[in-house]
């Protein structure tokens, strides 16, 4: 048996961001070239290590495992068979086992080998003894994405099911918050900044994680959303329509459910099936992402429902402004006879970059608009434009 077939198994990618971070942090901790090089090798053996840890137990339950190493540290990508929670949990757990037992091994060696602090191996085993436990400690930490987090959220699903997952998100900013606010009082500022960067980042995935459900783990549903994004992107309109239906039926709600109606409408709209498209995402508009909410406005103007496609606007707008949507709800309100609302938005839309804008102005559904004075001088301002271009 060949007891290194697993390590090759286990392809390692190595960003150059990472050297450099790496030496920096050499640099900061020893301001001397040969502290440098040193800490850096020291660094890159150690997240190694971790991420080995990782990939090993993953490859050992059946799965294929991807290291890389970039900026903030190592990544172990999987793929293969979806596996048991507690496995998942063994392979999270292993990482930092693995970095425990640097610490342990560099420990135990200091202990024998004696020698003045400058000798070069006595200053690697102690700064590799250090780095992996205060790495170790930080990174059982409860905040996501560290091990920690995800161990975290493995527990919870367990206990919970899906609502574990959104219970730990919410948990993992709350500490990463309470982490950020003691580092800021010792005032260690970058591990400050980094645990207050990561709970504007927990707070964003609890957020996304709340139309979350069972049938959005699905591995039956997964694989058809998959097989109809490839479908759609292969121009297979058809067979992709069949796929997103089916997800729609057996999903009844949640991201899968949301994200197969936005991709079905988008191809129904491109078919110009506009009231069926339209139909599909009124059902699911509080859940939309823009892009698809900015779908649903264009084809609530294209359907005649004007007001709606106001509601919508207005609520794009404010959350993302753009010409799209200010165009749109300039269109509808001129349509109504709205004449101050509409050029309103107008003046919105083409101070956001609406391209071409002497072309839209002279669209007929903005006839109502013209003998009105502001209008006029829109239109003297998209004629000074284009004569700048």
């Amino acid at each position: 048996m060949n007891l290194f077939s697993p390590f090759s198994k286990i392809s390692v990618h190595i960003h150059p961001v990472f050297w450099l971070l790496a030496a920096l942090i050499g640099w900061l901790s020893s301001g001397t070239v040969g502290g440098t090089l040193v800490w850096t090798v020291i660094v890159f053996l150690s997240v190694l290590i971790h991420e080995y840890g990782h990939a090993l137990t993953a490859v050992a339950f059946g799965q294929r495992a991807r290291i890389e190493l970039v900026a903030l540290g190592g990544v172990t990508q999987r793929s293969g068979t979806k596996l048991n929670l507690w496995k998942e949990f063994i392979i999270v757990m292993n990482g930092p086992i693995a970095g425990f037992m640097l610490f342990i091994i560099a420990s135990f060696l200091l202990r024998f080998f004696k020698g003045s602090p400058d000798n070069v191996g006595i200053y690697a085993l102690k700064i590799t003894a250090m780095a992996n436990f205060f790495w170790t400690i930080v990174n059982l930490l409860p905040v996501y994405p560290l091990d920690g987090g995800r161990l975290l959220s493995i527990v919870m699903e367990g206990i919970f099911g899906i609502r574990g997952i959104k219970i730990a998100l919410f948990l993992s900013m709350l500490f990463s918050a309470l982490c950020s606010f003691v580092f800021f009082m010792f005032r260690q500022v970058f591990a400050g900044a980094l645990f207050l960067m990561l709970t504007f980042e927990n707070y964003r995935s609890w957020k996304n994680s709340l139309p979350l459900t069972p049938q959005d783990q699905d591995e039956k549903i997964q694989s058809l959303f998959r097989k109809a994004e490839q479908d759609a992107a292969l121009g297979k309109f058809d067979e992709a329509i069949h796929e997103f239906k089916e997800i729609r039926k057996l999903s009844q709600n949640g991201i899968l459910h949301t994200t197969a109606t936005e991709h079905l409408a988008a191809i129904l709209s491109q078919q110009g099936k506009f009231k069926e498209a339209y139909d599909c995402l009124k059902e699911v508009k509080g859940e939309l992402s823009t892009d698809g909410t900015l779908l649903l406005q264009q084809l609530a103007y294209r359907e005649g429902e004007l007001r709606h496609a106001i509601n919508l606007g207005n609520q794009l707008y404010q959350n993302e402004p753009g010409f799209e949507s200010a165009l749109i709800n300039a269109l509808c309100h001129s349509l109504l006879g709205e004449v101050r609302p509409a050029i309103g938005w107008l003046n919105c839309a083409i101070q956001d970059g609406l391209p071409f804008p002497r072309r839209v102005l002279e669209k007929k559904e903005f006839d109502v608009l013209r003998n009105d004075a502001l209008f006029q001088e829109l239109l003297k301002k998209a004629d000074s434009s284009q004569k700048a271009l």
